[in-house]
């Protein structure tokens, strides 16, 4: 019987607790953390930074123009306006998709049941397969049972085909091996984050995003169908167990991924409408000040300070964006790690790679 407290302590123990995480996909660290990885506020800051030394550079490469062009009040204050009129623009938009995701939380009785229900019924599953005695409360630990359930499977059928005929086709051997060291990366390789996430973080409900199940749901049906006649019955039984165990995991996913959805909507909307005041307060002060001419007496390695105080003020009036830009950075990875739903398989390296295209 699998548990998941055991299989997360085991990789604990074997990997480390180091905050590090693995790099999937040889994705470049820097973009991974700007993407996924980075708390949303500091790569909203970081981006605020890049602006802001931007700006900076821009006018120690090109003082005298810099200088001419931050000299035009009348330009600079419509571009601050424009900023101010699009700041209250946002925070309302946002406001009222929260309220959207408020509104579908206020159902009747009936339906909260209902709710509550199918998801105590979708956690008994994996006790009526024998996977646990009883299903783990954490997303973590559940993903945890599902994966270890999905690779002791893998490694019954390989066992199984070892004890078979010595004649049987090499190509079923190895589509079996193939399944089977796929599963084993793929599993390690959740496992591996899993141990070095914090029990109770948003980044828990993520960690299954790239597990292949599309493509081993669709390998597994393949070699149910294909070499069906060399099959024994335990073998059909193991590759139906392996097909269902996928199942459970593509859902368990998908709702772990909603979940993490209606979360990252209310850090948003909270994150927006704390940095929104003091910035629609910030930007009226800049208005009144170019409007009167009065700037703040600082210097920066030379800068004048009209192009310290007029980038500094541009790279404020830009928080609201930044903190909505870093939080549909992450959003928009999510659903590119997940797009395929069930057998359907969107890589093409992976067609390419696995797939016989005269099958």
């Amino acid at each position: 019987m699998v548990d998941g407290d055991s299989v997360l302590q085991d990789a604990r123990e074997r990997l480390g607790t180091s905050g590090r995480r693995i790099d999937r996909s040889e994705q470049n660290r820097i973009k991974r953390w700007i993407l996924f990885d980075g708390n949303r506020e500091r790569v909203a800051v970081g981006l605020l930074a890049i602006v802001f030394t931007g700006l900076l550079v821009l006018g120690g490469l090109w003082p005298i123009e810099y200088q001419e062009l931050l000299s035009e009040t009348t330009m600079v204050q419509t571009v601050f306006n424009t900023l101010l009129s699009g700041t209250i623009l946002l925070v309302s938009i946002v406001v009222s998709i929260a309220a959207v995701g408020i509104s579908q939380e206020l159902t009747s009785l009936g339906n909260q049941s209902e709710r509550v229900e199918t998801t105590i019924e979708f956690q008994g599953q994996i006790e009526d397969h024998g996977l646990v005695e009883v299903s783990p409360a954490r997303p973590g630990q559940f993903t945890a049972v599902v994966l270890r359930s999905i690779k002791d499977q893998a490694d019954e059928l390989q066992r199984l085909d070892g004890n078979a005929d010595a004649d049987r086709e090499p190509d079923y051997r190895e589509d079996v091996d193939r399944l089977r060291a796929d599963i084993h990366a793929n599993t390690e390789e959740v496992l591996t984050t899993l141990s070095r996430v914090p029990y109770g973080s948003t980044d828990e409900l993520l960690t299954g995003l790239n597990y292949d199940s599309s493509w081993q749901l669709y390998q597994s049906r393949r070699i149910l169908t294909k070499y069906d006649e060399q099959l024994t019955d335990d073998e059909r039984a193991v590759i139906a167990d392996i097909m269902d165990t996928l199942r459970t995991l593509m859902v368990c996913r998908e709702y772990f991924k909603t979940l993490y959805y209606k979360l990252e909507l209310s850090d948003l909307s909270t994150t927006l409408l704390t940095v929104s005041l003091p910035t629609i307060v910030f930007i009226t002060y800049v208005l009144l000040a170019l409007d009167t001419g009065l700037f703040p007496d600082v210097s920066i390695f030379g800068y004048t300070p009209l192009t310290v105080f007029i980038s500094l003020a541009y790279t404020i009036a830009l928080t609201p964006y930044t903190v909505l830009t870093s939080y549909v950075f992450r959003a928009a990875t999510v659903t590119k790690l997940t797009p395929e739903e069930g057998p359907f398989v969107l890589d093409t390296e992976r067609e390419t790679a696995y797939d016989d295209p005269e099958q």
